[in-house]
């Protein structure tokens, strides 16, 4: 008896690792065209709060629920709330109009009703992940080096990392 309870177990235990292993298979990827604005442009020059969005899809198996985005610097730590040179929070653009917008517009269109939480947001396929960036320090660098994506697919918790190159860009 206690043998068939080890096959049993044992059975259960590789259907689990077959599960995981081929349910979590999937990957975020940042759409062929992406967001930036210049250092010197008047809005970030007067230190305005804006909206800056980038198309993502889904390959994969599943429907994987969003749970945290997190953004990572060129040193490896993360951007959090205590950060002296720059504010940033995500949220999630259904309507798929977010490019870079000034805060004052994104109110003034009623966008900002119409944006979602990051987190428990189920992804179809494609989304727009839209970040509110406050720039506080006029000698700030462009030192966001990584996007890490925390998600469920199938209950199993996951997390991909991705090359992400920052808000600014430099235009000659």
């Amino acid at each position: 008896m206690k043998k068939w309870f080890i096959i049993l177990g044992s059975a259960l235990v590789i259907f689990v690792i077959i599960f995981n292993d081929a349910f979590s298979k999937g990957e975020f990827i940042i759409g062929g065209t992406t967001s930036y604005i210049a250092l010197d442009a008047p809005i970030v020059e007067e230190r305005l709060p804006f909206y800056i969005g980038y198309g993502l899809y889904w390959d994969g198996i599943g429907k994987p629920n969003l749970t945290n985005v997190t953004l990572i610097k060129n040193d490896g730590t993360e951007l959090n709330e205590e950060d002296l040179q720059i504010s940033v929070t995500s949220m999630i653009d259904e309507m798929g109009v977010t490019g870079v917008i000034a805060e004052e517009s994104v109110i003034e269109e009623g966008y900002i009703n119409e944006y979602l939480p990051v987190e428990n947001y189920k992804v179809d396929d494609n989304f727009l992940l839209v970040f509110r960036v406050e720039l506080h320090d006029s000698n700030y660098e462009n030192n966001i080096s990584h996007l890490i994506i925390e998600y469920k697919n199938f209950g199993f918790q996951q997390k991909q990392t991705l090359n992400f190159e920052g808000f600014f860009k430099e235009f000659e």
